[in-house]
């Protein structure tokens, strides 16, 4: 499978800026590419073709002189992420593409003719080569890599290689999760994992540099400072998620044969204000999405069950389905069989009843306890969430 590996580049002040260069000409081509895109649409109905608009290219070499100093296949590569864009937006996956601006994160992909050396990479049309942390070995055959540089001014060097799969010893145990805002997720071991709530912690003080800066002189020394200092935290507010998310996919997919979720339909769920901050911070797709590679990396199976199944409203000992269900009711009684449920617990257990279902002779289990071979793998989940347990071998 495609794998990148991620390490921070620190490179010297003449790097930087043949750095900044080479980004610059590739969000310069990506931009005009699409400005020419939008001007033959709107007055010709053209649509975009890929093939037809590279060959533009040499001819923007010609009228902007400039271009000449950049890596021609770099300059490929933004054209090749205006047609990904264009793509899909097509497919309905994601808006019309927008121009880059040079104060977000800005990239320059470089498909061939580098070389890592140890701690460094030897990149085209730079005699030096770039230092960058090291901090683990690079394993798969090397594809490409890329720069990316941050609004910090925070350069980073990605690798994209080739990788066999690494399947972990098989543990048979299967778990479902159902995420929340009150806790981060439920597992149906009955473990609950507190949410970090990283950006409402830090917050207030967001909201304080930001009240300075609207008070300093825009372009000052001072308000560039101030500036850089909110850059920073927005970035350490998404690092500490990223570990955060990193860590408990790993655990989990480590822990688990196959792990079961609901494929949420966030888009959707962030359309109500008063949650859709609370539901960013908690970061639910990139955690589903950190799960997904992770297991298909490990040998492991992510099972993804219907955002319409009433996970929540049905009684996990009788089936009783709880059409007055609020989202405010975090427990309640089965008026049917009169069982008492904590709602998020009880969620992940008709998810794992549900998901077995769909993993149903795809994977071999044996009920740890139940060691009963006339029972289906979805018969000896039911007989396990009745003995309280989700736990297989």
């Amino acid at each position: 499978m495609l794998y990148v590996y991620r390490f921070r580049l620190y490179p010297k002040k003449e790097q930087v800026e043949f750095l900044n260069r080479q980004i610059g000409h590739c969000r310069f081509v990506y931009n005009k590419l699409l400005e020419i895109a939008k001007n033959n649409y709107e007055a010709e109905g053209k649509k975009w073709n890929y093939y037809e608009y590279k060959k533009l290219l040499p001819k923007l070499k010609e009228e902007f002189s400039f271009l000449k100093e950049a890596n021609s296949q770099s300059l490929q590569e933004a054209v090749r992420w205006l047609d990904r864009a264009f793509k899909n937006f097509f497919k309905g996956i994601a808006g019309f593409p927008k121009f880059k601006n040079k104060k977000r994160v800005n990239s320059v992909s470089i498909p061939q003719h580098f070389r890592i050396e140890g701690d460094r990479i030897k990149i085209p049309k730079l005699k030096t080569p770039i230092k960058f942390k090291k901090h683990r070995d690079i394993e798969g055959k090397i594809k490409s890599i890329s720069i990316t540089k941050l609004p910090s001014g925070r350069f980073y060097l990605n690798i994209l290689v080739d990788r066999e799969i690494e399947p972990l010893p098989e543990t048979g145990r299967v778990v479902a999760i159902d995420v929340g805002l009150t806790h981060f997720c439920t597992l149906s071991t009955g473990e609950k994992v507190e949410n970090p709530r990283n950006l409402l912690k830090t917050e207030e003080k967001l909201k304080k540099l930001q009240r300075k800066l609207s008070r300093k002189v825009k372009g000052s020394n001072k308000y560039l400072k101030l500036q850089g200092k909110i850059v920073k935290l927005h970035e350490k507010v998404v690092n500490q998620g990223n570990d955060f998310l990193h860590k408990l996919s790993k655990r989990i997919i480590g822990d688990n044969q196959a792990v079961i979720v609901e494929d949420l339909n966030v888009k959707g769920l962030l359309k109500n204000s008063n949650l859709a901050k609370h539901i960013t911070d908690a970061s639910w797709r990139r955690f589903i999405s950190y799960l997904e590679y992770k297991a298909k990396l490990y040998g492991r199976k992510l099972i993804k069950v219907s955002p319409f199944y009433p996970s929540s409203k049905l009684c996990s000992r009788c089936g009783y389905k709880n059409e007055n269900l609020k989202l405010s009711d975090r427990k309640w009684k089965c008026p049917n069989c009169g069982e008492e449920h904590d709602r998020d617990y009880n969620a992940t257990l008709n998810l794992l009843k549900e998901g077995l279902k769909i993993l149903k002779g795809s994977l071999t289990l044996r009920a740890v306890g139940l060691e009963r071979p006339e029972l289906t793998p979805v018969e000896s989940a039911v007989a396990l969430v009745e003995a309280g347990s989700s736990s297989f071998q």
